[in-house]
């Protein structure tokens, strides 16, 4: 056997193919099937020969839809064959979130986790607390409520693939299963599902308005990013303003029926995979909304942010019918939001006590709480907690 490149011909090595998103060249590594990720990309830097910081890249396959993480599994526990083509692309990428008073923040998210791990981390960075009762969700067209999403694909032309929001019933199961668990059907993509013509980290986007790299997005439509709030994002966000932009306010959809309704859950991501396998590139636009509505301690001086947008997700919920609620639940709502509006005009009288005190006082009154077991009816800081009564009780045998 003759040696090729140091590679002896016949030794079981392979050309992987590998494309680098963000030098848009391609490469080609002579590698083994025992050769561990953590190997491949070092060799692809190596071979690259460009001094910048690679720490936030990792390997992504287009055919598989997954990211390949684990750094110390070896291309053969991968299944990653020599028809495999690669891409070597950032993990943190830029999506555009709308928040649940419809205005909109560019934020770098975290492509290659789960996404409840990216949710958390969203959450982090806005001040709000508990993000499990919050999830991300694709924007929805109003058309996507008429059929159910296997009828429009079928319509379409393409071919339809599992997810896990599918109302179809696969009938070529007998026990009625869709086969969303099956590790050999397809990879979960949750619907509706955009077709990117363009690769990962494109200069372009698919509507050719979004620019890679673009430091300063246009202000239309309430939208802004974190850099241009200034350390004023607590502030912010804990107060909406009055009035929004008629374009914004046009695209909140309005189920008419129970069916359209329930079409509306096919847009939640599982949190269960990352953002990137379920159809969602970079520049794309995802929903941050409060999925369950049991609210967890819920804290005045800690919660303004969350508060708020707790408010203004279900006034915009009940605006467009997406709640069932009588006319006096909504007119009882209404009146709360205009007294709150009145008291927020209103200078507050200025207390004369120190705040040292009263901070002290709240303190002192919260181990009380914990130690006794029960609520001061002069002390209520928590707006979910509910009365009960507690005692020590002794078992004797």
């Amino acid at each position: 056997m003759t040696a090729t490149n140091g590679f002896i011909i016949g030794d079981g090595s392979w050309n992987l193919q590998i494309y680098v998103s963000d030098l848009q060249v391609e490469r080609t590594l002579r590698v083994k099937g025992d050769l561990h990720i953590g190997g491949v990309m070092l060799r692809l830097v190596e071979d690259l020969d460009i001094a910048m910081d690679w720490s936030d890249h990792a390997l992504w396959w287009p055919n598989r839809n997954s990211w390949l993480t684990r750094t110390r599994s070896t291309l053969d526990q991968y299944g990653v064959q020599a028809d495999a083509k690669l891409q070597f692309t950032r993990m943190h990428k830029t999506a555009r979130i709308q928040l649940p008073d419809l205005r909109y923040v560019d934020m770098r998210v975290d492509f290659s986790i789960k996404t409840f791990n990216a949710v958390i981390q969203i959450c982090k960075e806005l001040n709000i607390r508990h993000p499990e009762e919050l999830s991300l969700s694709k924007p929805l067209e109003p058309y996507h409520l008429k059929h159910n999403m296997k009828e429009m694909q079928y319509n379409g032309g393409q071919t339809p693939s599992a997810d896990t929001n599918s109302f179809a019933i696969n009938n070529h199961s007998p026990s009625g299963s869709t086969g969303s668990l099956d590790m050999t059907s397809s990879p979960f993509i949750c619907a509706p599902l955009k077709h990117h013509s363009t690769p990962i980290s494109s200069p372009v986007s698919q509507n050719g308005t979004w620019k890679k790299g673009y430091s300063k997005p246009e202000m239309n439509g309430n939208v802004t990013s974190l850099e241009m709030l200034n350390g004023s994002l607590d502030t912010s966000l804990a107060n909406s303003p009055l009035s929004l932009n008629q374009e914004v306010r046009n695209k909140v959809l309005k189920p008419k029926s129970l069916v359209e309704k329930a079409r509306m859950n096919v847009a939640w991501l599982d949190s269960s995979l990352s953002i990137m396998e379920q159809g969602v590139r970079e520049y794309d636009l995802l929903k941050l909304r409060f999925k369950f509505y049991s609210f967890y301690d819920l804290n005045p001086r800690l919660d303004s942010v969350r508060i708020n947008q707790i408010y203004e997700q279900a006034k915009w919920s009940l605006l467009s019918g997406e709640i069932d609620c009588t006319e006096e639940e909504a007119l009882m709502f209404a009146a709360l939001q205009v007294q709150i509006n009145l008291k927020a005009s209103v200078p507050q009288p200025l207390m004369e006590t120190s705040g040292g005190d009263d901070d002290i006082d709240a303190a002192l009154s919260d181990l009380q709480i914990t130690l006794e077991g029960f609520q001061p009816q002069s002390n209520v800081n928590n707006l979910t907690h509910a009365p009960e009564l507690s005692d020590y009780l002794r078992f004797l045998k």
